[in-house]
């Protein structure tokens, strides 16, 4: 795999490359790495929920 994201449209509105998605589907390891890294910051705040204590004060709970 050797498609690498950098400064064009598609890098700046935030897409993946089509070919990295298809290696990626195909199990290539660095493509996969790639998406991952890619949605990191997404899949950080999914696993985090906010959870209230007896006084009504929130805060967040990573899972």
């Amino acid at each position: 795999m050797t498609a690498q994201t950098g400064n064009n449209e598609n890098a700046e509105r935030g897409l993946l490359p089509y070919p990295v998605i298809i290696a990626a589907t195909k199990g290539d390891p660095e493509a996969m790495a790639i998406v991952v890294k890619h949605y990191e910051s997404y899949i950080t705040s999914l696993s985090m929920r906010k959870l209230y204590d007896e006084r009504g004060n929130d805060f967040v709970k990573i899972s």
